[in-house]
């Protein structure tokens, strides 16, 4: 059967002292569908690394993504 790649973004709010990457390891996310083979996180974008840079102006962050 083939299969194609669809590339979602996802913001999750949370309290502004938490490690974002520990927070992200540690939740648990569900896409449910019999037509979906696998998911996983690709990236992270955290609001520290998009300020100052090019990607600032875009709203979503994409322009740092490799997948965008």
């Amino acid at each position: 059967m083939k299969t194609k790649m669809v590339y979602l973004t996802v913001a999750v709010e949370m309290d502004a002292g938490a490690d974002e990457k520990e927070v992200i390891e540690n939740c648990d996310y569900f896409f449910d569908s019999p037509a979906i083979k696998s998911t996983e996180i690709q990236e992270i974008f955290c609001e520290e690394e998009l300020k100052g840079s090019q990607a600032e102006s875009d709203l979503y962050g994409l322009a740092q993504s490799k997948f965008a």
